[in-house]
């Protein structure tokens, strides 16, 4: 009799935990995998006008990129500049290639483990020209940890990086690879076009230096021969610093800087394929500063000690005259 009833109250048990099984799978898996999104973010990249960027290295100080007329322009406060080439398209293409690897979290109560409460992470918002966000997302922590072994044995160096993720207005928390924080979590400064000086060396037929007192001068292409002054040039010494006129960045940008004198150097560099710019050049608060600014980029200073793109930029006649 015994044995009957333990097992009858055995079978019932049995059948209750099969129910409690069914109604998970039921209902619980169901539930996850309908959170889960393969595709993280999904928006068309020609409708954004507006990107507004809260990184934690800003301190709160907003970064704002903005479209008109096909052109981006980046801005921090009432400092507005021109994009770094492909900033903009780097945002996109990082964002859109967000995919889920796996559903870390479906609860706000985890967000602050993953760094993904408001004031711990980096929020990116897209809009439209009407002002409707397109798509607001939140980026977390990064974890790092040494790859599986493979089955041969040895693993070398090989680190897996995580990144956390999710959508502002849901509770779910994505685990996606990549250094997603790496890619948003930069200065200011750091966004902005620092193009300084661009040409084709080929182009280039003339550049007049001038300078101070009476060492100014001309260096000059004729009949395929460059001239400095009424010399004839060295051609290797021409053709290097043509080189360096290819692609010159600066460096320490002086937002602020306004002219109250002439510039102490200017240089005009005029040539073919209507090519022409120019860069001026003022004397900074110290000895050994200088600002400058190129009609390539002409919103924007920039700070040189006289070893820097001062240096490079302002040479004498002797530089170029044939030794």
């Amino acid at each position: 009799m015994s044995n009957r009833f333990d097992n009858k109250r055995l079978f019932f048990l049995l059948s209750g935990l099969v129910v409690i099984l069914i109604l998970t799978v039921i209902i619980k898996i169901p539930k996850e995998k309908a959170t889960f999104k393969s595709n993280f973010a999904d928006f068309d990249t020609a409708a954004v006008t507006r990107i507004i960027l809260n990184n934690r290295i800003s301190d709160g100080n907003l970064v704002e990129f903005n479209r008109n007329v096909g052109k981006w322009t980046v801005q921090q406060g009432k400092i507005v500049s021109a994009t770094q080439e492909g900033a903009v398209e780097n945002i996109f293409g990082e964002v859109l290639n967000i995919k889920p690897q796996s559903l870390a979290a479906i609860d706000k109560s985890r967000w602050t483990e993953f760094n993904l409460t408001d004031s711990l992470a980096t929020r990116i918002k897209f809009l439209n020209g009407k002002g409707k966000i397109l798509a607001d997302i939140m980026i977390g922590k990064l974890d790092f940890k040494q790859a599986e072994k493979p089955v041969g044995g040895y693993s070398g160096n090989n680190v897996q990086v995580t990144s956390y993720v999710r959508i502002y207005n849901r509770n779910e928390v994505y685990a996606v690879d990549g250094l997603l924080q790496f890619s948003f979590n930069i200065k200011f400064e750091d966004w902005r076009d620092k193009t300084f000086v661009h040409s084709n060396k080929n182009d280039i037929s003339s550049i007049r230096f001038i300078y101070p007192a009476d060492s100014s001068y001309t260096l000059l292409k004729k009949d395929s021969i460059w001239y400095a002054g009424n010399r004839k040039a060295d051609s290797s010494g021409v053709a290097n610093y043509l080189n360096s006129l290819a692609l010159m960045y600066g460096q320490g940008i002086k937002d602020g800087f306004k002219p109250v004198l002439n510039p102490a150097y200017q240089m005009l560099v005029e040539g073919n394929n209507l090519l022409k710019f120019s860069v001026k050049c003022y004397e900074g608060e110290s000895a050994d500063e200088y600002i400058l600014n190129s009609s390539l980029n002409p919103d924007v200073y920039y700070s040189s000690k006289k070893n820097g793109i001062f240096n490079q930029l302002f040479k004498p006649q002797r530089n170029f005259v044939k030794k």
